[in-house]
Order: structure tokens, then C-alpha cells, then sequence
């Protein structure tokens, strides 16, 4: 049995506008996802007022923060970045989705509404991923306690993502990548691990599972490994995924103001690497180079600056 229960509760920064008693249900106990979508300005002070009245009540406080779309404008996206470390400041966890990435996921010509709900259903992912780990009881079970202070020890956004299937014939970085989540997933520090498995798992496909995971994440700590048994037909794994300490996507707010045009620029093309086939390999969209010397902030003007940031493949 678990040592204590939580609820996990999802709060959208629109909604607990309109309605305040979203906040009243959560206790110490609770773990509360707060959901954002960065680059409105207008939203800074509203967003401390309502971290606080959540932080106030609940046990453990989760942001979910989407990076604004590149064609939305600088401005926005600067915007985001300071939300976004603002966030993480007076939260105890991170977790973020790119918006571009995001866009990568619809065909085109998908109506606004059907893809505003597809953008929705990536975010909270994560949020149900949470529900499995607190709800799910198994042989060896990932407590509350153990979440908390797993998210609360790491000083880097938080990767949390679940994937299943009956087999796993291509290369797990491949199957588990997707274009709106970290790209460095696998360079955390600490790993928590939740396998579930139907009734003709063998033992056999079990521990290959696990080779491949502890291969794929060498450089995190395994902390916490929990297993359940799904009572289904059939072989079937369901992999969660909680890794801590990873890099932050872009510099801090202070750094703002004296980061070049040059290093933002690498810094959002990073983000938006063109997976290849096989495991782990990224290759860059190519885009023809701009003379770095005649783009530095300080000696170009700002819709100048504007027009470069923006080319194809920045």
C-alpha cells in the first residue's frame, strides 16, 4: 500500500481565473499541475497571485509550460522565456512543450479548434502519466514521498512520458522522441521508472526491457523502479518515464539583455531539430548562413533583427 494519498489535480491559468474555487479542494497532500501557455505579457501578474494561491494549499506544485509559436513574434517568445523562469522560481517542478513542435504533429489544413484540442492532449499526458504512478498499485510501488522529493531535489525542468506497446522493434529514443518534447530527455540525473505488464510477459522480455532503458538513460541514477501487472491478454508493456535535473531551454531572464542575436538564434534551432531514422540522431534543417559580425543586436536595428531571426530554419 501506498504511505499516504494524493490527488492529482490540472488547473489551467484561464480557469482559475474564472473560477477561484478550483484552488479550495487541494490539501498538503495533493499534486497539482498548472497549466500555461507562455508570451502574454499581461499575464505576469495574475500568475504570481495565482502560484501563490495555489502553492498555499497543495503539497507539490507541477508547472505544464508551452513555449509560444516562433510565427507569434520575438517579442513573445522573449516574453515566454521570463514566464517561463519566473514560473520556475515559485514552482517545485517543470515541465515543458514546444509550440512548434507541437505544429509539427497536425496535417495541414487541420481546423484551429481540432488542433487547439491535440496541443491540449500532449500537455496533459504528463498529467495522466502522474495518475498512474500515485493510483496504480503493484509489486513494488512509486509512493508519494518518493515523487516529491524527486521533483522537488531537481534544479532543471522535469521529463515525464509514457509510452506502450507489444513490441519495441525500433530503437527506444526513436519510439519515445517526439518534436514538442526536450530533445535531451536522456541526460537527466535521476530516473524513475514504472513498468506495467500484461499476463504473457516473460521474464525474459522483461529484463531486454530493461537493459534497453538503463542503456538508453547510462547517465541517470535509477532512484525508483516500480512494476504492476495489467490483467490483460496478451504481451503488452506500459513504460513511465520521470526524469529529473535537465537542461533549461533557454538562458535566464538576466541574461536577456545582453544575449546575442547569434546565440538565441543557435539556442531556438536547437529545440527544433529534424529526427532521422535510428536512435538518438538529430540533423539540422539547412539554412543558408548569415555573416554573424553584421548581426549582433547592438549594430542592427530592431526589424532588422527581426527579419533575421526569423529566416527559414531560425
Amino acid at each position: 500500500m501506498k504511505d499516504r494519498h494524493a490527488n492529482v489535480y490540472k488547473i489551467k491559468h484561464s480557469q482559475l481565473g474564472q473560477k477561484p474555487s478550483l484552488a479550495e479542494n487541494l490539501s498538503v497532500n495533493d499534486i497539482c499541475f498548472y497549466q500555461f501557455v507562455g508570451g502574454n505579457a499581461e499575464d505576469n501578474e495574475r500568475l504570481l497571485e495565482r502560484i501563490h494561491t495555489i502553492r498555499e494549499r497543495c503539497g507539490l506544485l507541477i508547472a505544464v509550460f508551452r513555449f509560444p509559436y516562433r510565427f507569434e513574434g520575438k517579442q513573445r517568445a522573449r516574453t515566454a522565456i521570463r514566464q517561463y523562469y519566473l514560473m520556475k522560481k515559485w514552482c517545485d517542478g517543470m515541465i515543458y512543450y514546444l509550440g512548434d513542435g507541437m505544429m509539427e504533429k497536425i496535417e495541414p489544413g487541420t481546423p484551429m479548434k481540432e488542433a487547439h484540442e491535440k496541443f491540449v492532449a500532449f500537455e496533459e499526458s504528463c498529467i495522466h502519466s502522474m495518475m498512474e504512478l500515485v493510483d496504480t498499485p503493484g509489486e513494488m510501488n512509486i509512493d508519494v514521498s518518493d515523487i516529491q522529493s524527486f521533483v522537488k531535489r531537481s534544479d532543471g525542468p522535469l521529463f515525464l512520458h509514457t509510452i506502450e506497446g507489444d513490441v519495441f522493434n525500433e530503437p527506444l529514443k526513436h519510439i519515445i522522441s517526439e518534436p514538442y518534447l526536450p530533445f535531451d530527455f536522456t541526460e537527466g540525473k535521476e530516473l524513475i521508472l514504472n513498468i506495467g505488464y500484461t499476463k504473457d510477459i516473460d521474464m525474459n522480455s522483461y529484463q531486454q526491457i530493461n537493459l534497453r532503458i538503463h542503456d538508453l538513460f547510462h547517465k541517470a541514477d535509477l532512484v525508483k523502479l516500480g512494476t504492476y501487472y495489467m490483467d490483460e491478454p496478451g504481451t503488452k508493456l506500459k513504460i513511465t518515464l520521470f526524469v529529473n535535473h535537465l537542461d533549461d531551454p533557454f538562458p535566464p531572464e538576466e541574461s536577456l539583455h545582453t544575449l546575442s542575436l547569434k546565440m538565441l538564434r543557435e539556442k531556438w534551432k536547437s529545440l527544433f531539430y529534424k529526427r532521422k531514422q535510428g536512435e538518438g540522431v538529430y540533423q539540422k534543417e539547412h539554412v543558408t548562413p548569415i555573416p554573424h559580425e553584421e548581426n549582433d543586436p547592438e549594430t542592427v536595428s530592431e526589424e532588422k533583427e527581426q527579419s533575421l531571426f526569423y529566416k527559414k530554419g531560425l
